[in-house]
């Protein structure tokens, strides 16, 4: 069964900062989470601002992969940088 888990993460006030003055920071964060999705051999369908909700980024990974296995991608993105995910949900649809 395939599976599109969609990954709403809630920035650090710390990581908005960073940004803000170096515009590099976020695009650092993105270029090793897709790394991440892609060494799990998931493929991303969906990247960017979720409207209407207090997260700032939304990621929809496709794969065939259970939760548990997705739940092994989620914490290598969250160690990619401590201070930059507040938390994050995932929400999963099935196809």
């Amino acid at each position: 069964m395939k599976y599109v888990y969609l990954w709403f993460v809630k920035m650090t006030e710390e990581a908005t900062k960073k940004y803000l003055v170096d515009v590099k920071y976020f695009p650092n964060w993105t270029t090793k989470a897709k790394e991440i999705i892609n060494k799990y051999k998931m493929k991303i369908v969906v990247w960017g601002t979720p409207y209407y909700t207090v997260e700032q980024i939304v990621i929809g990974v496709e794969t065939d992969a259970s939760l548990e296995d997705f739940g092994k991608v989620a914490m290598e993105l969250y160690h990619i940088d401590p201070a930059f995910v507040d938390y994050a949900k995932t929400l999963i649809v099935t196809q």
